[in-house]
């Protein structure tokens, strides 16, 4: 049974059996977006206005029923504009669990009249119409965004259709982002009835995708960005239910209309008002990811499958005598005893201990997968405790739904019971996880949750979670309930000390607190690596800045051009991960020849150069909010150019990448932002572009375009070493790259890289760096931080504008006076230290 299944999901993957419905398919979203909607028949009665501490109440009746419902509306951290929609006679779900815990402000003032409501957040306002409902919102006068201006409104409350839907207007803007997963372009098309398909939000195992699709994936962020040249205005919606988004770009306009299956009416208005702010306000919301173990930030190899303890030892030792670094090696379904998680096959693994100690004396981590499907066997200790415990998910008569996975016959674990939850974070106990250690973290793989004999190879609408809960109000949280009870079992694991790392596929909003994510099962294409690079910037955008594409591509073989260039875009995506399936060629890169191994030691070696950048800054993103990876229309949208741009971007603010990702590529055109005023140098071309926007750049097979912002002071560790455990104590190399004012500054964060010390005892060091008139300044940004670091400052580089510009120049040759560099410094870090260079 077992092989058979394996052969069916391999079929699907290679053919794409499966279509995957669109609204037109599904009632409740047909009959919404094709209806003929006319003034809405929802009117406000202001003279019912009840107000607490940090709520405003107000009754709204739908005239056409007379029947009412409740509308609430709050402010948060006066930025935030939130209104709730609910039915008292009606309980309708929230997943209020992808919402980071907060207050929302204390009430302000309230303008009440016949016709209005005005309601103040900060510097911004929201002005309810009542007959009809409409609202507004401004900042200051100028008017930001209306919800129901076009009268959609719609809440259904028959108890097979419970659908609701609203329209948006956001004023001043000219492209949408947001809304992940699909493989998209950043910027989202135009869609409408009779036109092109609706985006659908409704994860699914959708291998093979197809590229430039509205076609659900495997994760589900209901945000969006109304972005343009003016302004950026952001739109939360907060419902895990399946979900249909039209988009209508105009041009000093957008509109979105918002359908969801069931579900409270819950949104939250960003009021930007640029898209750096936006950003930070959902993330105040659904809260930012936590500082990961700097190993993660590393090289990830993995395959499915490695098949025994021999296999993956032996890929550690290739590797190692082969010069190419690696953190963590990864293990598929089949290290399991007959694909019973939290069990080991012990014929292939005879000795997992001591693999996991083999791994962790050579400075190695290891990830084991662990799916949400449990074999059906009596005997298997976590069938029998779920069966015995109801912990799976019923059929509405109350027997447990079973379903084909990768087992055979399977139970689902249901993760919205918070009984089951804690059983199952528990499983991942020393003690109850035979033969694991803290040296074995967790992949969360097919939890959309797949199940290969149902429609869409996923869970029925109808089945029955705890409390009564029917699946199609959560089912595209059902991932995120998944990861945050790993999350929790790894946490308790360690007592709280040790950083977790956890990889998901299926992902909601708020996921980026409890794990890493992935594009899902790629393809071997050029087309499926340019698209996973609008794919995690629009992740990053939504909150999930950890995310990465399988180099190569999973299914099926890849040629050895692609490979290469994969990994040179692989290594400026922030999940770094090769992974292929178990019918393909093995693509470990010491099996390849010389010239092709070069080349891809070159990229793993620039990815290694740069981590404590990349940890710098996850670490700010932890601190305020702001990606990780970011479009170059994020600082740049005054010009035009920027705003449909998804095949280069920024890591933090300071580098930009362009990836080659054409075939037979001997240069490409790269968008240098910014005006003739910013710099962007190359450090291996020993060249200096202006921002004047496109230049042609030769990209020889060995060369990754990167480039630093003139302005910024970067930190790097040149030296290769296998692991980044073997980095820590190496020496730092400060390069500086000054502005057309010859000054700089950058940023540089250290602690233990594994530990919680870091907020549990302030034991970390975060320095600011500053060059002006000559000096290199550091000094502290926390005053009661401290760390040993017992890594020196070994050089520092300045890079200089050599002030020849002409008009038309767009790139200049740096000479040996254009580069200062001093060695040998040995200067250990400390706040206050200045270094005169000129």
């Amino acid at each position: 049974m077992n092989l058979a299944i394996q052969l069916l999901y391999l079929l699907i993957c290679t053919t794409q059996i499966y279509g995957w419905y669109t609204c037109d398919d599904k009632t409740f979203c047909r009959n919404i977006r094709y209806k003929e909607f006319g003034e809405s028949s929802f009117k406000l009665l202001a003279d019912h206005a009840t107000i607490t501490h940090d709520s405003l109440f107000l009754d709204l009746v739908d005239t056409s029923r007379n029947k009412t419902f409740l509308l609430t509306v709050n402010c948060a951290f006066e930025q935030i504009h939130r209104f709730n929609i609910q039915d008292p006679e009606k309980r309708r779900f929230n997943p209020k669990e992808s919402l980071q815990e907060f207050q929302f402000k204390e009430n302000g003032n309230y303008i009440i009249a016949n016709d209005r409501i005005i309601t103040y957040c900060g510097p911004s306002t929201t002005t309810l119409y009542a007959d009809p409902f409409r609202i507004e919102v401004h900042i200051y006068d100028t008017l930001i965004a209306t919800a129901n201006n076009d009268g959609k409104l719609v809440i259904n409350t028959d108890d097979d259709d419970e659908s609701i839907s609203m329209d948006f207007e956001f004023m001043e803007t000219e492209r949408v982002y947001g809304i992940p997963l699909h493989a998209e372009r950043l910027s989202l098309r135009n869609t409408g009835p009779g036109g092109t398909i609706p985006y659908r939000l409704y994860n699914v195992d959708h291998c093979c995708y197809a590229v430039d699709s509205q076609e659900p994936l495997y994760g589900s962020v209901p945000v969006l960005y109304a972005h343009g040249r003016r302004r950026t205005t952001g739109l939360f919606w907060l419902n895990s239910a399946q979900t249909f988004v039209d988009i209508q770009n105009n041009p000093d306009t957008t509109k979105t209309f918002f359908i969801s299956e069931s579900g409270e009416m819950d949104f939250y208005v960003l009021i930007g008002p640029t898209l750096e702010e936006a950003t930070r306000q959902y993330t105040l919301l659904t809260g930012s990811a936590n500082l990961p173990p700097q190993f993660s930030l590393g090289h990830h190899q993995s395959r499915y499958s490695y098949m025994s303890q021999y296999d993956l030892l032996s890929v550690v030792k290739n590797f190692d005598e082969h010069d190419f670094p690696v953190d963590v090696l990864w293990l598929d379904i089949d290290y399991t005893d007959n694909f019973k998680y939290f069990t080991w096959n012990f014929d292939a693994f005879p000795n997992p201990v001591e693999m996991q100690q083999t791994l962790n004396s050579t400075g190695r981590k290891l990830v084991v997968i662990i799916d949400p499907h449990i074999k059906v066997e009596e005997g298997y200790f976590v069938y029998d405790q779920g069966m015995e415990n109801g912990y799976f998910v019923h059929n509405p008569d109350g027997s447990v739904f079973t379903g084909q996975c990768w087992p055979g016959l399977s139970t689902y674990i249901d993760f919205k019971n918070p009984h089951a939850q804690k059983w199952y974070s528990n499983l991942f106990d020393l003690d109850y996880f035979p033969s694991s250690t803290e040296n074995m973290f967790i992949w969360n793989d097919m939890n959309e949750p797949v199940v290969f004999d149902q429609d869409e190879e996923t869970m029925p609408n109808y089945l029955v979670h705890y409390d009564n809960w029917l699946h199609r109000d959560l089912h595209n949280m059902y991932g995120f309930l998944q990861t945050l009870g790993t999350w929790t079992g790894l946490m308790d694991r360690s007592l709280n000390t040790r950083r977790p790392f956890v990889l998901t596929r299926s992902h909601f909003a708020g996921s980026q607190r409890y794990a890493a994510i992935w594009t899902g099962d790629n393809l071997p294409t050029w087309e499926h690596l340019r698209v996973s690079f609008p794919m995690c910037l629009s992740e990053a955008l939504a909150g999930i800045s950890n995310c990465g594409a399988d180099v190569g591509g999973f299914v099926g073989n890849v040629e050895t051009e692609l490979l290469q260039r994969w990994y040179q875009a692989g290594a400026w995506l922030p999940f770094f991960r090769q992974h292929s399936t178990k019918d393909s060629d093995r693509r470990e890169p010491y099996l390849f020849p010389d010239d092709v191994q070069a080349t891809i030691r070159k990229a793993l070696r620039e990815r290694y150069a740069h981590l404590q950048y990349w940890y710098t800054t996850f670490f700010e993103h932890e601190l305020f909010g702001y990606p990780v990876i970011r479009p170059i229309s994020y600082y740049y949208n005054n010009d035009i150019n920027t705003l449909d741009i998804d095949d280069q971007w920024l890591v933090g603010k300071n580098i930009l990448i362009h990836p080659v990702a054409e075939p037979q590529t001997s240069s490409i055109n790269v968008y240098f932002p910014g005006g003739i005023e910013t710099f962007w140098y190359s450090v291996e071309k020993n060249l200096m572009y202006f921002g004047v926007g496109n230049v042609q750049v030769e990209t020889p097979i060995d060369y990754t375009p990167y480039f630093y912002r003139g302005g910024s002071i970067i930190t790097r560790k040149n030296t290769l070493r296998r692991s980044s455990i073997d980095m820590q104590n190496d020496p730092y190399n400060i390069y500086v790259f000054l502005d057309n004012n010859n000054e700089a500054e950058g940023t540089l964060y250290v602690d233990d890289n594994i530990s919680f010390d870091y907020k549990n005892n302030k034991s970390f060091l975060y320095y600011q760096l500053t060059y002006i008139n000559g000096m290199l300044n550091m000094y502290t940004l926390d005053e009661d931080s401290h760390f040993e670091d017992k890594a020196f400052i070994e050089s520092i580089l300045v890079y200089r504008n050599p002030n020849q510009f002409e008009e038309g120049t767009k790139y200049i040759k740096l000479s040996t006076d254009n580069v200062l560099i001093k060695n040998n410094l040995n200067l250990k870090l400390k706040s206050g230290l200045q270094i005169k260079l000129l």
